[in-house]
């Protein structure tokens, strides 16, 4: 009890009694490091990856407003095995405005001149299935009274259910007294006994030392159930803990504000190309990574933490050039929150091209006989696969097979003569987003009505057989 009685305490005593939201300085940077892990439990198909997280937020102004800042986060693979190649991963900044209430928004970069919407927009949601690329969860809006024990709220988000609020208890972070913090956010059939369709909770763990008003250690579970799976079918845990911070000033805060703010104002040009589809072609790809060049070449080794985030849009501008274009919305795309492809729910109508056919395919006008979507990137190596177990299911007749390659219509027809399929192959540059994905290889069965029946995301070893079942199953 006594240890609990000076938490209390601590709490009563210590703690700014108006601290309603984060207390930043110019110059400030703050650390943050965790892990993410994922499993997948879908029948036939059980997959585990973890990652290393590092967020860091560096604090360029502040004010009335709140204050502006640089977010990078790194999300990098964990390798099974030791090996001499570098760790897969993924790096992102972003400029942000943080309000005095702590609400979180991206802000256009000064160093973007080229940005055809110079306002702030809101913080794209929290993924329910993906990378933390976007981690901004350290911080939460905070309700109009202090954090104190027994109080609780709610925040409505456009889309989703609403999130609820507590603060449970009291808490320390490293001899600092703290309070804890607990959201959770899920549909409305997620507790049932029986699902029939998915259903997903989110629950947020945090650690929030009043005197800072931002977290100090978060951690966010994410589970989803579907029909098919007999418990879990997705469960993800990211945890994150702040692991220093320091102020900086003179040429130190020099260097990293201009880091930072062109990295930032590449990030969005890059964004903007991936989201055009990669209707103009590798030219606009190409013209972006050489500009990130000179900006290198210009700016010596750089040693501040953020040239990391600078020299991966350079190597992701380069691979997009190679028509390798990862199918991911842009992030500021809000508008499908929902997942579109929720099992038992029609499926959102698209007309893809051909390819290697004339013509078009429209999904609604395919209806009275089931449909297997299969959407692929023809230059990634599950591609002639993928292709494979197409043509073999075209060949059976049980359903209408619709391949949707996503990436360069050149790559698709170089595949295509490789292999001589004889199930047409169509475009899914302009139509993947409208189903919501963000990887591929995705699998998708429709029934003869239109209703999205099964979903197999990835390729293994069991993926062949589980799409093929799924197929027979409703062909039926």
């Amino acid at each position: 009890m006594f240890p609990q009685t000076l938490l209390f305490a601590g709490l009563l005593f210590g703690a700014p009694p108006d601290t309603t939201g984060p207390r930043l300085e110019k110059g400030l940077e703050v650390r943050w490091t965790g892990t993410f892990t994922e499993a997948s439990f879908r029948p036939g198909v059980r997959a585990i990856r973890n990652y290393d997280v590092d967020t860091r937020l560096f604090v360029l102004d502040t004010g009335d407003f709140g204050a502006d800042a640089v977010l990078c986060t790194r999300v990098y693979l964990k390798p099974e095995h030791k090996t001499s190649e570098p760790p897969a991963g993924i790096v992102r900044l972003d400029m942000v405005r943080i309000d005095p209430k702590g609400r979180v928004a991206v802000l256009p970069s000064p160093a973007d001149p080229d940005n055809p919407s110079p306002k702030a927009r809101p913080w794209p949601a929290v993924q329910l299935q993906g990378l933390p690329t976007h981690e901004a969860g350290i911080f939460v809006e905070h309700p109009d009274k202090p954090l104190k024990i027994g109080l609780s709220w709610s925040r409505d988000e456009s889309g989703r259910p609403a999130t609820t609020w507590k603060v449970p208890d009291a808490e320390s972070f490293r001899g600092q007294p703290a309070v804890k913090l607990v959201a959770e956010q899920n549909t409305e059939g997620y507790y049932a006994d029986r699902v029939r369709q998915a259903e997903w909770r989110r629950q947020d763990k945090l650690t929030v030392v009043p005197a800072n008003g931002f977290a100090s250690r978060l951690e966010r579970v994410i589970e989803r159930r579907d029909p098919e799976a007999e418990e879990l079918a997705f469960r993800s845990v990211l945890t994150l803990e702040q692991q220093g911070r320091m102020t900086y000033s003179g040429r130190l805060y020099q260097e990293r504000r201009d880091e930072g703010v062109n990295a930032a104002a590449f990030t969005a040009m890059l964004d903007r190309l991936l989201a055009a589809g990669g209707r103009d072609g590798t030219k606009p790809f190409e013209d972006l990574a050489r500009r990130v060049q000179t900006y290198l070449s210009d700016n010596g080794a750089g040693d501040t933490p953020y040239r990391e985030a600078v020299v991966a849009v350079r190597k992701r501008a380069k691979s997009a050039a190679r028509g390798n274009l990862p199918p991911a919305p842009a992030p500021d795309d809000t508008a499908s929150i929902a997942d579109p492809l929720t099992i038992g729910k029609p499926i959102p109508d698209v007309t893809a091209t051909g390819i290697t056919v004339a013509g078009s395919a429209k999904v609604s006008a395919l209806k009275g006989k089931p449909v297997l979507l299969a959407y692929f990137q023809p230059a990634a190596p599950s591609a002639s696969a993928v292709v494979k177990l197409a043509n073999e299911l075209h060949a059976r007749k049980l359903a209408t097979i619709l391949p949707l390659a996503i990436g360069d219509p050149a790559d698709v027809k170089g595949l295509a003569k490789e292999m001589r399929p004889v199930v047409p192959i169509y475009d899914g540059n302009a139509v993947y987003k409208t189903h919501g994905l963000t990887a591929t290889p995705v699998f998708v069965v429709v029934d003869a009505d239109g209703v999205v029946r099964h979903v197999t995301r990835g390729w293994g070893g069991e993926t062949a057989s589980e799409v093929t079942r799924a197929v027979e199953r409703w062909a039926k």
